[in-house]
């Protein structure tokens, strides 16, 4: 038997992220309907070798697996030219700004680092220097959250 009151209390700020991310989903797909048109069911023969091919072709690792290829492709090309620590050096900048533009957070998602929010507003749980020094002057049993 369990009541509410063993179960463990979700933070307020992972209730809003849930609400968020539900909602996000649920736009993705109300959009994919609208857009879509309406799909043929898939042909129900058991050696189906188109299928196979587009698991590959549409598989995650495909791409940078295609990327990693064409990369190590071409420093073996610039290394026989010798100019592979030329194009080594040049690609570390391309990599960090490419790895940069993967991930584009949402309007209302906040950054680990609160000098990028807006009105610097800080994560729940985020140690300040502020509570440090209250912890060292005080103790740790004096620090509450300041709202």
């Amino acid at each position: 038997m369990s009541d509410s009151s063993d179960q463990e209390e979700i933070p307020p700020h992972l209730a809003r992220y849930r609400e968020y991310k539900r909602k996000q989903e649920l736009r993705k797909q109300k959009k994919l309907a609208q857009s879509a048109p309406p799909q043929e069911p898939p042909p129900t023969s058991p050696d189906n070798t188109s299928s196979t091919l587009d698991n590959l072709i549409n598989h995650p690792l495909t791409t940078p697996f295609l990327k990693l290829a064409l990369w190590v492709f071409l420093l073996l090309f610039f290394a026989h030219h010798e100019f592979g620590s030329v194009f080594f050096l040049v690609s570390i900048p391309v990599f960090v700004w490419q790895s940069m533009e993967e991930y584009k957070r949402g309007p209302r998602e906040l950054s680990a680092y609160s000098v990028f929010n807006k009105n610097l507003e800080k994560l729940d749980g985020t140690f300040t220097s502020e509570q440090w020094e209250r912890e060292l002057k005080y103790g740790a049993a004096a620090v509450r959250k300041q709202d």
